[in-house]
């Protein structure tokens, strides 16, 4: 039985050029950066052409990774930067996680009912989340929506373990104080 590469070796071989070893740590990330992208941008569309350009820049730039983190590390910093700038862009302000996009199309007079009450949940949510600050949103985003440990959050911010948890705390916090005074 063959073993699969590591990323370490991957990595390797995409700074060598080699483009099928590229292909496959974009296979392995894809859905992660994309769940990433859809956590501040809130579109499918823009979601699916920002992990595109996220992949692109990574790879023009894999020749200057120093392997002092490991890439998922790397690939998450990215991905949360070009996020950020892409919100600041295009001054959207919206939130949500991949999985509230996907939506139920059997509509019944109950469901539809529900479906509506579940879309203003949705829009308080997302509301609430813009009115975090940059990092605490960033530290939220990574920890409770891509499920990335507290040291993990805090490598790919740059920050040690106490701020990161720090961050979320104070995210966790707002969002309930803004979200109580919405009901």
């Amino acid at each position: 039985m063959q073993l699969l590469p590591t990323d370490q070796e991957l990595v390797q071989q995409s700074k060598e050029g080699n483009m099928e070893a590229f292909s496959k740590l974009v296979d392995k990330y894809r859905q992660k950066v994309f769940q990433t992208s859809m956590g501040f941008l809130h579109n499918v569309e823009d979601a699916e052409d920002l992990t595109q350009d996220i992949f692109v820049k990574v790879w023009r730039s894999i020749k200057s990774f120093d392997q002092r983190s490991s890439f998922s590390t790397w690939l998450y910093r990215i991905a949360v930067n070009r996020a950020i700038n892409e919100v600041r862009k295009n001054k959207l302000k919206s939130f949500i996680g991949l999985n509230n996009e996907v939506k139920n199309s059997n509509y019944t007079l109950d469901n539809a009912e529900t479906q509506l009450v579940n879309q203003e949940q949705k829009k308080q949510i997302r509301q609430a989340i813009n009115q975090l600050k940059t990092n605490q949103r960033k530290a939220f985003i990574l920890f409770y929506y891509q499920e990335l440990s507290m040291r993990e959050v805090a490598s790919v911010m740059k920050i040690s373990p106490k701020a990161a948890e720090s961050l979320v705390f104070r995210a966790r916090k707002k969002l309930q104080k803004v979200l109580s005074r919405q009901s």
